[in-house]
């Protein structure tokens, strides 16, 4: 495997060995101390001595046909067991198979997608057929293919599975893939894919109903897709072949992009018009290699104009990535997507996180409805909101997947937090900075504060496919809270000791799967200080945003309670007999010695008139208790 990563400026690791312990305040599940005990954690949040983790090499060829859906594909996997255990079985995530006859799901789908499964033609592993009809050798559960091979997998050794298999992707209820139009298809979460088996889990066994997401190992591949001939594909990876599929026109054009700061339009409707697009009518084939990724997936298209634009991620080696777009004609403001991918990913490798951006390429594809995105490495299948600002954000957001969780492996069947909440923050500056009248920032907190306290606001530590059938709390502990608590823990740090923090996380954890206590005890050790008083109300407990005023007393103290219990930032404005104001700011660490009052001194050679507390960046559900007037 060839994980990209990247190193900040000095040692991190002696740095963090002269750093004091942190108190060891939080909960630990059995799994975890287990961990801890076999030295593949460890209490500081780095990787124990002993981590490992499996990955896989896929090579997959596949069939495509728009007009009926149908995906068949044949596949040769090598599966490296790098992990300390005899494996008696192997398990296959058949995400599809959501829409199986009799499987359970989040939602109500309806039965116009329903089908038997994923069909298993065959399956070979090593140089023994399995026998599918055999219950005792093969048999499912929700989504999950379970097998017992001939032999089992020995502690370092490594199996080959072939498989053939074939699937009908969805053409009513699209639940983050399927058939967006007759001309517009994408495919994820498509084939026969081994699931995770981690050093805390064991086997991921937990499947998908429609609202959890995924957890993968980084894996190499080598697909060949084929499709008719009027059909572009976009996919997962670099493409291998571009001669044997395009025009030489586009090819051109597809190559200059990589070296342009300046977007290229490598399809335009004018080539189709003159039928110099594809080099055949006939079938083609497109053939795409990508290392170490978590996923792959393709978008398939007929008549998709294609806008490209190159990028330096990383000022010291001079590295440039692809950012393209792929989108009909009729697609609200996606002449503007490219030149949008690449500022997103201009601000995420130079700013926030300041980590260069991993991938060789990404690539937006458009499905032409009106909202909607989702995820996959190096792709994402976006809808074309009718407003520029919605535009710019749902592009940035789902290319800060990139990060998280692909670049950090994280487990977003349960803790989605870990991923959606730095994608529903992160575009917020970009956003403000060049559509100021739009507010993300302010709109983020406001969505926040309508709905923080409520019963539905579960604690983001609750695992998500807990949480399957209350998708509002899951939106809310997934999204919004989580991206409350990175932002006002900035406040807390400062924004030097927060980014030094992000980097330290990510550095340790790129290309690993970090869970939520590696990540609280990491940002611990680079803050070098106990931040439980923050981490526990915001992910642990049913805390919410309502400071108030509770009163003013004859000596002109000026008493705040934190009322709902979450860490937040204090802004105070004290008018003034004689008609002047001053305001007192603090940051979020004003509460980190566990008070639930703080007192504020008002001058002394002034008189008090009114107080008022708060702004519309800080949430607060009770405002009614945020002004006090004096009255003589």
């Amino acid at each position: 495997m060839h994980v990209f990563r990247f190193c900040v400026t000095f040692c991190l690791v002696s740095l963090f060995l002269g750093l004091h312990a942190q108190q060891d305040s939080y909960p630990l599940s059995r799994t975890f101390q287990k961990a801890i005990s076999k030295q593949t954690r460890s209490s500081s949040g780095l990787p124990g001595k002993n981590y490992w983790q499996n990955e896989s090499k896929y090579i997959m060829k596949v069939d495509f046909e728009p007009e009926t859906g149908l995906v068949k594909g044949i596949a040769d996997i090598v599966y490296f067991n790098n992990s300390p255990d005899t494996l008696k079985r192997l398990v296959f995530n058949l995400y599809q198979d959501i829409l199986r006859k009799g499987n359970s799901r989040d939602w109500d789908l309806g039965t116009d997608d329903l089908h038997d499964g994923t069909l298993i033609r065959n399956m070979k592993i090593n140089d023994n057929y399995l026998d599918m009809n055999n219950s005792r050798k093969s048999f499912r559960q929700g989504t999950k293919l379970i097998v017992l091979p001939d032999e089992a997998i020995l502690p370092g050794d490594s199996v080959n599975i072939s498989v053939s298999w074939e699937v009908k992707i969805p053409t009513k209820r699209t639940v983050r893939m399927g058939k967006y139009s007759d001309s517009v298809f994408f495919v994820a979460y498509w084939y026969p894919q081994i699931a995770v088996y981690d050093d805390i889990d064991g086997w991921d066994m937990i499947s998908y109903g429609g609202s959890v997401e995924f957890y993968n190992d980084f894996n190499d591949y080598e697909v060949e897709i084929t499709v008719p001939g009027n059909f572009g594909v976009w996919a997962t990876g670099l493409l291998q072949n571009p001669d044997d599929v395009f025009h030489k026109d586009i090819v051109a054009r597809y190559f200059n992009a990589w070296k342009s700061d300046q977007v290229i339009s490598i399809i335009t409707s004018e080539d189709y018009s003159r039928n110099k697009v594809f080099i055949s009518s006939e079938k083609l084939s497109y053939k795409f290699n990508a290392e170490s990724v978590p996923d792959f997936s393709f978008g398939v298209g007929a008549g998709m104009l294609w806008d490209a634009v190159s990028v330096e991620v990383d000022e010291k080696t001079k590295r440039r990535i692809l950012a393209d777009a792929v989108y009909s004609a009729s697609d609200a403001h996606y002449e503007n997507v490219a030149e949008y991918s690449k500022m997103s990913v201009n601000y995420m490798s130079k700013v926030t996180p300041g980590v260069p951006f991993p991938y060789p390429q990404m690539t937006t594809f458009s499905s032409g409805r009106k909202s909607g995105g989702m995820e996959s490495p190096m792709m994402a299948i976006n809808g074309a909101p009718d407003d520029a600002p919605n535009t710019l954000g749902l592009t940035f957001h789902e290319i800060a997947h990139t990060y998280m969780p692909f670049f950090m492996g994280t487990n977003e069947k349960k803790y989605a937090w870990m991923d959606e909440g730095w994608a529903t923050l992160w575009p917020h500056v970009l956003v403000d900075s060049i559509f100021p009248d739009y507010r993300y920032l302010e709109r983020t907190v406001a969505g926040f504060e309508a709905v923080a306290g409520f019963e539905m606001d579960i604690p983001p530590m609750v695992p998500n496919h807990l949480l399957g059938a209350a998708y509002p709390s899951l939106r809310l502990g997934s999204y919004v809270r989580p991206a409350m608590a990175y932002h006002f823990l900035e406040k807390a740090l400062g924004a030097n000791a927060f980014s030094f923090a992000l980097k330290s996380y990510m550095h340790f954890w790129q290309g690993l799967h970090p869970s939520p206590l590696d990540f609280f005890k990491v940002f611990e050790m680079a803050a070098d200080q106990d931040l439980y008083w923050f981490f526990k109300p915001w992910f642990y407990e049913n805390a919410y945003p309502d400071l108030s005023i509770r009163k003013i007393t004859k000596d002109k103290m000026i008493v705040i309670e934190n009322t709902g219990g979450l860490p937040l930032p204090v802004y105070l404005e004290m008018f003034f007999t004689d008609g002047s104001k001053e305001i007192v700011e603090f940051n979020t660490s004003i509460w980190n010695n566990g008070d639930k009052t703080i007192v504020i001194q008002s001058p002394e050679d002034k008189f008090l008139q009114e107080v008022r507390l708060g702004n519309k960046l800080i949430p607060d559900v009770n405002k009614k208790d945020n002004v006090m007037l004096l009255i003589d």
